[in-house]
């Protein structure tokens, strides 16, 4: 009986610390999103095939105000400019894989979305977002008209 008591504790705790334990996985993916709010900026790429339409010393600058898995809420400074541009997620990216992109470097979370310069088309941008601390951003433009790969620090 006192064995049937003892498996029947450990099953119990077991049961118990499984939730527990996927909670604790959870929570720091939560903080860890929401360390990436913010300004951040920083050069696109020195290969000359991530920076078609830009200068070598092209800077990008983010502003991010809030961010979830989900949703990212945040303004693009785009190089030569000081215009804040509001950044406009695709809404049905998110709930798709795009969202979970694999990149080399394994991005905790990535979105898709554009931005629209005055008296430009737009910009197709995709932000991914990479532990401990920097994002990668791309900038997108017709099959070769603009793309700049901008890897951006916390200010």
């Amino acid at each position: 009986m006192r064995l049937a008591h003892q498996l029947a504790s450990r099953w119990y705790l077991l049961r118990l610390a499984v939730p527990l334990g996927l909670l604790a996985l959870f929570l720091p993916a939560c903080d860890s999103l929401s360390s990436f709010a913010g300004s951040w900026s920083g050069p696109v790429s020195s290969d000359p095939n991530l920076q078609q339409g830009f200068t070598a010393n092209a800077q990008l600058g983010l502003t991010i105000t809030a961010i979830e898995n989900g949703a990212l809420d945040m303004s693009v400074r785009l190089p030569g400019s000081q215009e804040q541009l509001r950044f406009e997620a695709v809404r049905r990216a998110s709930a798709d894989a795009v969202g979970s992109l694999s990149l080399p470097g394994d991005p905790l979370r990535s979105y898709l979305g554009y931005v629209r310069p005055a008296g430009q088309e737009s910009l197709l941008v995709l932000v991914s977002l990479f532990p401990p601390n920097h994002i990668e951003t791309r900038l997108i433009r017709g099959p070769d008209e603009v793309y700049g790969v901008f890897r951006l620090r916390k200010l």
